[in-house]
């Protein structure tokens, strides 16, 4: 990875602050419309997947529809990332199940600063 990190992000100036040594890949978990700063950011359209963005091929960005299978093999090298603190996914807040309503209305409304999770 060249020390450098992965990362989501929503503003390309946000991400460029949090990473000035770049950014190597992308993985967009949104859908919201940032493929091209993505591609912008890396430099490599092959270097951005989305899960999320139906106009990946538009941009030349690889589409991974979710495939079961493919995620589980995909697993253990995104543990080891995460572990070797190459892989940052900030955590706004925790919902328990129960509250799965609220989380949506809440990253709806662009409350959040980072992800939601939801908790048995």
């Amino acid at each position: 990875m060249g020390g450098r990190r992965l990362a989501g992000h929503r503003r390309p100036d946000r991400v460029q602050a949090a990473a000035p040594q770049g950014v190597d890949h992308v993985l967009d978990a949104s859908g919201a419309g940032v493929l091209a700063d993505s591609v912008a950011l890396t430099g490599d359209s092959g270097h951005v997947l989305t899960i999320a963005d139906m106009s990946a091929a538009q941009h030349g960005v690889r589409f991974s529809a979710g495939d079961a299978d493919q995620a589980a093999q995909s697993l253990p090298e995104i543990v080891q990332l995460a572990a070797d603190g190459k892989l940052r996914v900030p955590i706004w807040r925790t919902y328990a199940l129960a509250e799965a309503a609220r989380a949506h209305t809440d990253l709806e409304a662009h409350r959040n600063r980072g992800k939601a999770v939801l908790l048995p």
